[in-house]
């Protein structure tokens, strides 16, 4: 040290000047000995340090250095956080803790993933879609997931369960008024046997039931006589299905059979107040099947007479509902081929066919808003007269509308299938529509999209 403050004092350093530059001209002992002093006051901070941009292994590396210190050096807040993440307790994210291509990002207390879309949780290991895909998140009705945690709802009409899984008709509650039925039916279809039930369509439009059994009372509550559409002469065309008190759901192509619509009710006429087709309803190739009438008067619900319930959950349509053995179609329409219409409101049970069975069996277009039901060999389909009505399928007590009898090629013939609208595609539609035509405006079944009631 004696060596250097000499140097000092008979050679005085500019300010400029750099002291290892002057160093280096003296023998390599005076080097070790000054370079031992500079050394020691590496951490001083003197104003040579203080002019230049810190040094990260000057800081950092060589010694310890604290947070502070790191954000002189990087001068940026995002690298400084990246940095000390790491330096402070190891890169957490070494491991590749996210999986399912998640990204991993390092933080001072841990790390964070970063998900792609469908997946949650703390390392990404929820695949979301699944939990509802499984058995419907055990969910009766409707099954969604948030943050990681299955939330079941229901269908208007029924509350959700103290177990938070089960829906219970609202019918049950002595608090609402008797408006206010579910929409599933109490009759106990344990004692029947319905393994040779059916129903077909067809391409000249679906009319009748072929092979199927009398519906009994009850156990189609969302059509029964009530959705029987008449024509100026009082005969039966076309069937529909009650979705609230004033509305009923039926196919497009109904609606050009008759210049005048009514809607018959158990012996009770009704008057149609307004009719809505979808606008992009194509007759020559029935893409967009779909009408909905508005009575003048309400349908008055019972115990026997109820609406069917609207799956306005995708999940449930197409990971539980369409992957049902089978759903149900009634209506009044021709007995077979060429045969007189039904007297009696009857129905069938159909599978659903899978969509390239489907497609392979005909060469006319079934679009993405069509699906088909039926058997290949067992003559039970639905047939002209049918067209319009129904097609529900059941899960866990309750019925959802799922199709409306469409078409088909015949009724009930080997390797055909019937033809119908998937209603699952059409719910906003639906909803949009009923509310924005002013058609009623239910607070309970579209509380989606309406607030209010309207009857006027």
């Amino acid at each position: 040290s004696m060596q250097v403050n000499a140097l000092s004092t008979s050679h005085p350093l500019p300010p400029s000047l750099c002291p290892l530059r002057l160093i280096t001209s003296t023998q390599d002992s005076e080097f070790k000995a000054a370079s031992q002093v500079l050394t020691r006051w590496r951490r001083a901070n003197s104003f040579l340090e203080e002019l230049k941009q810190g040094n990260m292994e000057r800081e950092c590396v060589e010694e310890r250095c604290n947070k502070e210190e790191a954000r002189e050096i990087f001068e940026d807040k995002e690298k400084t956080e990246e940095f000390w993440a790491k330096y402070y307790d190891g890169d957490a994210c070494e491991s590749q803790p996210c999986v399912h291509d998640g990204h991993c990002k390092d933080t001072s207390s841990g790390y964070t993933c970063f998900c792609q879309p469908g997946y949650q949780g703390l390392n990404c290991e929820i695949d979301v879609p699944q939990l509802c895909e499984t058995g419907n998140g055990g969910c009766h009705h409707f099954c969604k997931v948030d943050q990681g945690n299955i939330q079941c709802s229901c269908a208007d009409g029924y509350f959700l369960g103290s177990d938070y899984k089960s829906c219970t008709s609202n019918r049950k509650s002595p608090n609402l008024p008797d408006l206010f039925f579910g929409c599933t039916s109490d009759y106990n279809t344990t004692n029947l046997n319905m393994t040779n039930e059916t129903i077909h369509t067809e391409m000249a439009h679906r009319t009748r039931i072929v092979n199927g059994v009398n519906c009994p009372l009850g156990e189609c509550p969302w059509q029964v006589e009530v959705a029987l559409l008449l024509n100026e002469d009082h005969t039966g065309f076309c069937g529909g299905t009650i979705l609230n008190e004033y509305i009923i759901l039926t196919a497009a192509h109904c609606m050009n059979q008759s210049r005048f619509i009514y809607v018959n009710f158990c012996l009770f006429i009704h008057n149609v107040e307004a009719i809505v087709t979808h606008s992009k309803y194509k007759p020559e190739t029935y893409h967009n099947d779909i009408a909905l009438i508005k009575l003048a008067t309400p349908i008055k619900f019972t115990k026997f007479i109820l609406p069917a319930c609207i799956p306005d959950e995708p999940c449930l349509v197409f990971q539980v509902l369409m992957r049902q053995d089978n759903g149900m179609v009634s209506g009044f329409g021709r007995l077979g081929e060429g045969r007189q219409p039904s007297r009696y409101l009857q129905r069938i049970m159909v599978p659903f066919v899978d969509r390239k069975t489907c497609m392979e069996s005909t060469q006319l277009r079934i679009s993405a808003r069509m699906f088909c039901a039926g058997y290949d060999e067992v003559p039970q389909d639905a047939c002209q007269g049918d067209s319009g009505g129904p097609h529900v399928t059941g899960y866990s007590g309750t019925y959802f509308i799922t199709g409306i009898v469409s078409w088909g090629e015949g009724c009930a013939r080997k390797g055909k299938y019937g033809i119908y609208t998937q209603v699952s595609k059409f719910i906003p539609w639906i909803l949009k529509t009923i509310c924005n035509n002013n058609l009623i405006c239910h607070f309970m079944l579209f509380h989606n999209f309406c607030v209010t009631i309207n009857f006027n």
